[in-house]
């Protein structure tokens, strides 16, 4: 059942992006990021992709959940709570996904902007390759 609760408030929150869709740059309403502020155009589309990926997560998860429910599978509330939390993350991996992908083919992506994928690797790869004797020896 709370993923057919939790579905359903994503298609609602995508409903009403959709009928009163955000204007402007605002912490309140809308999709917002530092990615989706930097252009009009961009905050445009990332409304629109983020619409579209509510909707569809949306009904996929009501849609499972009346599946869990025909099952009978109702009973491991704690993890359908988990998926249901999980199953809002690619909202946002797609939106920041095309956002990035639309400011770079136009030229906009920000100097300082870090990936947070490529920070990651970086970081981690610099720490496999200093030794802990190396990160000892530094203090």
């Amino acid at each position: 059942m709370i993923l057919i609760f939790a579905g359903a408030v994503q298609v609602a929150l995508g409903l009403l992006f959709w009928v009163y869709p955000a204007k402007h740059v605002s912490g309140f309403y809308g999709y917002t990021s530092y990615l989706a502020s930097i252009t009009p155009t961009g905050y445009a589309k990332s409304q629109r992709w983020a619409r579209q990926a509510l909707l569809v997560t949306g009904a996929l998860e009501v849609g499972a959940g009346l599946l869990i429910h025909q099952l009978g599978w109702d009973r491991l509330f704690l993890l359908w709570m988990i998926v249901a939390v999980f199953l809002f993350l690619p909202m946002f991996t797609y939106t920041e996904r095309r956002l990035k992908a639309y400011l770079r083919e136009t030229d906009q992506l920000p100097v300082d902007y870090v990936d947070p994928d490529e920070a990651l690797k970086h970081k981690s790869k610099r720490r496999y390759e200093e030794g802990l004797r190396d990160r000892l020896n530094k203090r």
